[in-house]
């Protein structure tokens, strides 16, 4: 096993890009800790605080989303990266089902300049299942 296994995932996804591939990374995705910009104080235990939130983007198509970086332990390690801290995929996947200001969320690789978008509806429909 690498240390990037959504990267990897992401990878196999944009060079099969098949449902079956994108159901894969999905999954991955949904079960992994994933990498975010988080805005505002923690709590000593680690814990979001009163206020505290996922950085969003509007890069590409303008709409705003979750910035999210696969494999955080590594995507943190890159120059200049801003990704600070680790929150479950199936977090963030509730998170953008239920933010109507959000239409989903831009998944960035750790090991290659790609990134994957999951809709708010996708992310509605996943968040809806047992987590």
């Amino acid at each position: 096993m690498t240390d990037t296994p959504l990267s990897d995932v992401m990878d196999a996804h944009v060079q099969a890009n098949t449902a079956e591939t994108y159901a894969a990374f999905v999954e991955m995705f949904r079960n992994s800790v994933i990498g975010i910009i988080g805005v505002g104080l923690l709590e000593p235990d680690g814990r979001a605080g009163d206020g505290f939130s996922a950085s969003q983007t509007t890069h590409g198509d303008g709409q705003p989303r979750i910035l999210t970086f696969a494999d955080p332990e590594v995507a943190s390690q890159a120059p200049g990266s801003q990704c600070n801290v680790g929150v479950p995929g199936a977090v963030l996947l509730r998170m953008a089902a239920e933010d109507p200001s959000c239409e989903g969320i831009l998944v960035n690789s750790a090991t290659e300049l790609i990134s994957i978008i999951i809709s708010r509806a996708s992310a509605s429909a996943i968040a809806q299942g047992p987590v």
